[in-house]
């Protein structure tokens, strides 16, 4: 169905996929909607819409193939794509994200939706109760926002853990464990409040979008929960292969422009309330991944020879004495603080914001920082059972919230800056 017929056919449930280049992932993804959309909304009127970037490899083909006589329901979104976006590398590898979603939206507004579901094209474990998870707690329950929560092995994920998860918790007073995934679930009244934002045309929307999606959603007060999915497996796009290094510049870039963005709403906020986590996702038992701490322990020392005149513009002096510390222990006592880890954070929040070094300069120098606090955390937790790492993630969220004033008044009062 072209973008332009979509408009005279109203549906209550929109899921839509994002691809780029995913021929080889895609068709199980268009099977896993086809058969959600028909053994949990088997009554009410759906839409499949595709957004997709441009793909060379069949992509587009290979869903309608997929969908069968469901086809006919397919939407095929349009939106602009500009010779830039092959240029840049985003860390989810879909070149003008932003724009797909804006699109998307404003199709699933079109069509009078009550709920709209946002997936990946490049899933790997996509079932058909994704579906029900992410449109489920909207349609049936009346919340606003369904976040997925994936199954990770404690040392996976570790970014959103020890940094994306404990930021966003204490700007924004919702423990959202996940919160830059690229799937959700919507409301109308959120998708209106989405396409109102002027979050779309910001400089790093691009790679930002996912999490400024959940931060608007926390900031506006909208009703939010969590969908226990299962397993995340993704395949690598090749352009998305980067390194640690541009992760970190794109995901830490993205939470410190909201930050400045919203601060109107995140200095207001004084602690966190929970969401509730639906659906029973089934036991799987999850392999470590192979790290070697040793090396990791080796990098944060070499970043702290070669950094160590760039954090001391960007950090205390105390942080700068204690990484000294930390540069020179040894591995059974390479401990990086919670409270330090916090104050580090918050003082490369300022930095960003003031400019105190050109932003990729200061982004990038974070990454041995890091690396340092996962060490110290994999080696508390490497003789402990998997269930010890969310205490242990706990306890870090809470001291970003006890430390959030020390944030605050730097913020308020910058000319104090490195006092």
């Amino acid at each position: 169905m072209p973008a332009d017929a979509a408009v005279a056919a109203t549906a209550d449930l929109a899921v839509a996929i994002v691809s780029y280049n995913d021929a080889g992932t895609i068709p199980d993804v268009a099977r896993a909607v086809r058969a959600g959309l028909t053994t949990e909304f088997e009554h009410a009127p759906s839409r499949i819409l595709l957004a997709d970037g441009g793909s060379t490899d069949g992509t587009v083909a290979r869903v309608r193939e997929a969908l069968g006589p469901k086809a006919a329901d397919l939407v095929e979104v349009s939106y602009p794509q500009l010779p830039a976006d092959l240029l840049d590398e985003p860390y989810h590898g879909l070149p003008g994200r932003a724009r797909a979603l804006r699109a998307i939206l404003t199709t699933a507004r079109d069509l009078g939706v009550k709920s709209c579901v946002v997936l990946d094209a490049g899933l790997q474990t996509v079932t058909p109760r994704w579906i029900a998870g992410l449109a489920g707690p909207v349609l049936a329950d009346g919340f606003d926002y369904a976040s997925p929560f994936y199954q990770r092995h404690p040392y996976e994920g570790a970014l959103t853990k020890g940094l994306v998860y404990p930021l966003f918790r204490a700007l924004y007073g919702v423990r959202l464990r996940q919160p830059a995934t690229g799937e959700f679930g919507c409301s109308a009244r959120l998708l209106n409040a989405y396409l109102d934002e002027d979050l779309w045309d910001r400089d790093e929307a691009q790679v930002g979008i996912d999490l400024w999606l959940a931060t608007a959603a926390a900031a506006g007060g909208f009703k939010i929960c969590e969908a226990s999915l299962g397993v995340r497996a993704h395949h690598t796009r090749g352009e998305a292969a980067l390194g640690l290094e541009t992760t970190i510049a794109q995901v830490v870039g993205s939470i410190f422009a909201d930050l400045e963005a919203r601060v109107d709403i995140w200095q207001r906020v004084r602690s966190s309330v929970s969401v509730p986590v639906l659906g029973d996702a089934p036991s799987v038992s999850l392999a470590p991944p192979d790290v070697d701490v040793e090396r990791l322990i080796e990098s944060f020392r070499l970043g702290y020879r070669e950094l160590r005149e760039i954090w001391s513009r960007v950090t205390s002096p105390r942080a700068i004495v204690e990484l000294r510390k930390l540069a020179n222990a040894t591995p059974d006592r390479f401990r990086l603080d919670d409270e330090l880890w916090a104050q580090i954070v918050y003082d490369f929040a300022l930095g960003h914001r003031l400019r105190v070094l050109p932003r990729e300069h200061l982004l990038r120098s974070l990454t041995p920082l890091y690396v340092g606090w996962l060490a110290s955390l994999i080696l508390q937790l490497r003789d402990l059972p998997p269930e010890a790492a969310d205490v242990r993630i706990e306890r870090l969220a809470v001291a970003f919230e006890a430390q959030k004033p020390y944030l605050m008044s730097r913020w308020r009062w910058p000319e104090q800056f490195r006092t």
